[in-house]
């Protein structure tokens, strides 16, 4: 019999992103879904080619990186969750990923995209007395088999794919370490798995810089820095992102700033 413990907690996680944060669930998960310790050929196939549809010019590398990237956050959004609450899942072959569709609003508009929420093939939960170890052997598990799928697939190299899996724990990390009050915490869990040697997510590139709002010391925000590229700006009109490996640190610094002066209001 299912155990209760992983239902409730899933329950109780809070949704910060809104309709797009990630929902966890125990049960079994549907035949459209991407298993991720057997992912099934004909369903990754359908899932890059909606990758491929979402942007206009973009290629094989790209909409893998795409669904790695989007897969891996959404799944470290649960796991980072419950980490920071001293648990995992004690079971993990099984488990899948399904795609939701989310209504967005902002500034008077509106429309769809895709979210990603997790189903557990079981409920148990266990204890997880070093969140480092656990979390980043929990990932290792679930990944592995996906980022074996994708490499040759995509003609990426392993390395990239892992790194874009390194970018996913961490910027969930540090988002529900936002929402705890224990930034400190969630930061300093992705830096010991990330500079693990020995673990294939280890990362010299990824990290955290604090940035304070221009003219405003008192304003300051952590932010996760990237150690893979989604490859966006090699879609149309792509560029690189805000804090892409591939972007250098002043212009980086520039665009965090501007962005926390619009997010508080300031004048320019």
């Amino acid at each position: 019999m299912t155990a209760p413990g992983l239902i409730d907690v899933l329950k109780s996680l809070p949704a910060a992103r809104g309709a797009y944060s990630a929902r966890g669930r125990v049960g079994t998960a549907p035949e459209a879904a991407l298993r991720l310790d057997a992912p099934s050929p004909a369903v990754l196939e359908a899932w890059l080619a909606a990758e491929r549809a979402r942007a206009p010019g973009g290629d094989d590398r790209l909409a893998a990186a795409y669904l790695l990237g989007s897969v891996a956050f959404s799944v470290s959004e649960i796991l980072a969750a419950l980490v920071l609450r001293g648990v995992l899942p004690g079971v993990l072959p099984g488990a899948a990923v399904v795609a939701r569709r989310a209504r967005w609003e902002k500034n008077g508009e509106s429309g769809e995209g895709i979210a990603y929420d997790m189903v557990f093939a079981d409920g148990a939960l266990v204890a997880c007395p070093d969140p480092a170890a656990g979390f980043g052997a929990a990932l290792i598990a679930l990944f592995a088999p996906l980022v074996a799928a994708l490499q040759p697939r995509s003609g990426l190299s392993r390395g990239a794919l892992w790194r874009l899996v390194g970018d996913g724990l961490s910027a969930a990390l540090l988002a529900r370490g936002k929402e705890t009050g224990r930034e400190e915490a969630a930061m300093g869990i992705a830096s010991a798995i990330l500079r693990d040697r020995a673990s294939p997510l280890q990362s010299r590139q990824t990290g955290f810089v604090e940035v304070s709002a221009p003219g405003r010391p008192g304003i300051r925000e952590w932010f996760r820095v990237r150690g893979g590229c989604c490859r966006y700006y090699t879609s149309a009109g792509g560029e690189y992102c805000t804090t892409c490996v591939l972007r250098d640190e002043e212009s980086r610094r520039a665009r965090l700033e501007e962005y926390l002066r619009r997010k508080h209001g300031l004048a320019a």
